[in-house]
């Protein structure tokens, strides 16, 4: 558009200057008005000119102000914009915390033997042919008058060697069906930790000691071969897995499978039953934990108790992936 502009004042100016040296009327104008004031005026043209000069400079420094405060309200406005979007975000976060909350309430409230349910963030490392584990709580709620700990950070280590043994010999057994590996794996562990004394295990071994037990109880479904298989080391196994508080690392290392184990410390919680799951919620490693009430294990219906504590887990995170999915959204909006 700017263009056209351009090319319209260049045909006024080339009309205009064939006018000025064709016409008569031209001359008459340039004689009456025109020369009177450029030739015949006593008043210097510098002095004509001078309003001239005054006016483009007032209009330039008013122009440019009115710039500057188009600029600085846009600063302002953006500014403001990113106040407000900050804002948004922290909002969507308590509308999801309170969200969430409602979520695993329901669950809890449709499940009687559910007590607890628990949300935690699961992460693995490896550097220097190491493994680290590190799960940190999230979020959860549970059932009034009921004592269950949240576990806010746990670390874990292991010989990347360990972990790579046991997931290979696990995934051999599950693709081929060939039980060897993941056995030979238990019996070289064992061996391992049977050469300790309880007193020198650290968490290392808690570590080396889950995935043996994991491979156990794996083997254990369609072989029976369980921990007392083992000889006489039973109570110094257990006692590791207790003292370093292993179910959710092992519940982690089974990766997408529920997992279970029992609380086996005689105390207030002997026997309350846990079910874990590692899933993946919006791209991050999310390890679930649901605490049952010991009394499900008398139940004649157990199977079909947690089979469907199973099913509706699945519905719970599709609810969450949705839940998710608006808060994001919202914060787009």
């Amino acid at each position: 558009m700017r263009y056209v502009y351009v090319l319209l004042s260049l045909i006024f100016v080339l009309i205009f200057d064939l006018w000025i040296e064709n016409s008569e009327a031209a001359k008459l104008f340039y004689k009456n008005w025109v020369k009177p004031i450029l030739d015949d005026s006593r008043i210097p043209i510098v002095v004509l000119l001078l309003p001239v000069v005054v006016f483009v400079i007032v209009f330039k420094y008013w122009n440019d102000k009115k710039d500057e405060e188009i600029d600085e309200l846009k600063k302002k406005l953006e500014s403001e914009m990113e106040i407000l979007v900050h804002a948004n975000t922290d909002l969507s976060k308590y509308r999801l915390q309170d969200n969430l909350s409602i979520l695993l309430d329901q669950f809890i409230q449709k499940h009687p033997y559910v007590i607890a349910v628990q949300i935690y963030h699961f992460q693995e490392q490896n550097m220097n042919r190491n493994t680290t584990f590190k799960i940190n709580f999230i979020d959860g709620t549970v059932v009034e008058d009921v004592n269950i700990n949240a576990i806010h950070q746990l670390y874990y280590i292991s010989k990347s060697k360990y972990v790579s043994d046991f997931r290979k010999a696990r995934k051999l057994l599950i693709e081929e069906d060939d039980p060897n590996k993941l056995l030979d794996f238990v019996l070289d562990t064992y061996s391992i930790l049977n050469k300790k004394s309880s007193s020198s295990m650290n968490e290392e071994d808690a570590c080396l000691c889950s995935l043996m037990f994991l491979g156990l109880e794996i083997l254990e479904k369609d072989y029976q071969l369980g921990i007392e298989s083992l000889g006489n080391s039973d109570e110094k196994i257990r006692s590791l897995l207790d003292d370093y508080r292993t179910g959710l690392l092992r519940g982690a290392l089974m990766n997408d499978a529920f997992y279970t184990f029992t609380h086996t410390r005689e105390n207030e919680k002997l026997n309350r039953q846990y079910l874990t799951r590692l899933v993946r919620v919006r791209d991050e490693q999310t390890l679930f934990l649901i605490a049952l009430d010991a009394s499900v294990l008398e139940d004649e219906d157990y199977d079909n108790i947690i089979n469907n504590i199973g099913e509706d887990f699945e519905k719970l995170l599709i609810n969450l992936e949705n839940l998710y999915n608006r808060s994001i959204e919202r914060v787009g909006d």
